[in-house]
């Protein structure tokens, strides 16, 4: 295993972290959106310790959710002339220049987990992650299981979303609303950016609770982290709200698992999540990248699996949405 020591770059005012790991090592820079969200937290830290598994030596680049930050560190590594670069996109769109100057230096990048424009087809050798389509797809899906168990049609939904500047955030709200069209009946009366946020989240959600009170109440929230779905229970339980799949009850439903949302969905808090697995993110573009750098040829996308979970399949996803 590589030595791992710390270091601030004060020109970008970021956290630089190095692991260094065998003597032929690869240079390569990692660039992280949102290092406080426990996510993300978790795919930096099993690329970081896969990385070093592989020889590489990775510098570590930080920042919150700011796509001009991020496109500035880019820019950076680029005349630093790292032998790679691997990127969670801040900005689906703010990011492309930076791939464009990137491919023009001969030097290649993987993407991992953030979705970005298609502008970006040609300008990386591997996107790996889930897709967030079909994570927002199943997740409206699991909202017309959820009516159909309580035999409702009509509904009035709220979403308390992850970013919106990046490509998560609106390839699910894409995916979920595509998916609830098949049913007029349901409105989505309000979407909100939590910038996936615990705190902001469980504030919107008190505001949405207010706003709405005079018309009856909500029927289902779909906060789109399971951060963000308990920030959500915490908030109704609060102002009131039973919460569940019973008639008269908040549906709450997510899309991507941490332990504390498994553990809602157990207790009858929380509908469903879904699979978006920081660990095997990390480890999947970690390898990519190792192997690229080895001249091995490597999947232009590698989709991690997008699957539901509900409390029917809970056993089988307890350890890797543990984090």
């Amino acid at each position: 295993m590589g030595t791992v020591f710390r270091c601030f770059a004060a020109t970008l005012g970021i956290l630089a972290t190095s692991i260094s790991a065998h003597a032929d090592g690869k240079k390569v820079a990692y660039f992280a959106t949102g290092p406080t969200n426990r996510f993300v937290a978790a795919v930096s830290k099993s690329f970081l310790a896969k990385a070093g598994e592989l020889g590489l030596e990775v510098t570590e680049f930080d920042n919150s959710y700011d796509p001009a930050v991020e496109v500035q560190q880019i820019d950076d590594a680029i005349a630093r002339k790292f032998d790679m670069l691997a990127i969670m996109a801040a900005s689906e769109k703010a990011v492309v220049p930076a791939l464009q100057r990137a491919k023009q230096a001969n030097i290649p990048v993987v993407l991992l987990t953030n979705d970005v424009s298609e502008k970006a087809n040609g300008l990386y050798v591997s996107f790996i992650g889930e897709s967030s389509v079909d994570l927002g797809r199943i997740t409206g899906e699991s909202l017309l299981n959820a009516l159909k168990e309580r035999g409702q049609e009509e509904a009035k939904v709220a979403l308390i979303t992850g970013s919106l500047a990046e490509g998560n955030g609106p390839a699910r709200v894409k995916g979920f609303t595509e998916a609830i069209a098949t049913n007029p009946k349901i409105q989505v009366v309000a979407t909100e950016d939590a910038y996936w946020d615990t705190a902001k989240s469980e504030e919107i959600a008190g505001q949405l609770f207010a706003r709405f009170a005079s018309e009856g109440g909500l029927d289902a929230i779909y906060a789109m982290a399971d951060n963000q779905a308990v920030a959500v229970q915490r908030a109704a339980e609060a102002a009131g709200i039973p919460l569940g799949v019973e008639k008269g009850k908040l549906i709450v439903i997510s899309s991507n698992c941490d332990s504390d949302g498994l553990k809602a969905i157990s207790e009858g808090k929380q509908y469903s999540t879904a699979t978006q697995v920081p660990i095997a993110a990390g480890e999947h573009a970690a390898q990519i990248v190792a192997d690229h750098l080895a001249g091995k040829e490597v999947p232009p996308v590698d989709n991690l699996t997008a699957e539901l979970i509900t409390k029917d399949n809970l056993d089988k996803w307890q350890q890797a949405c543990t984090y």
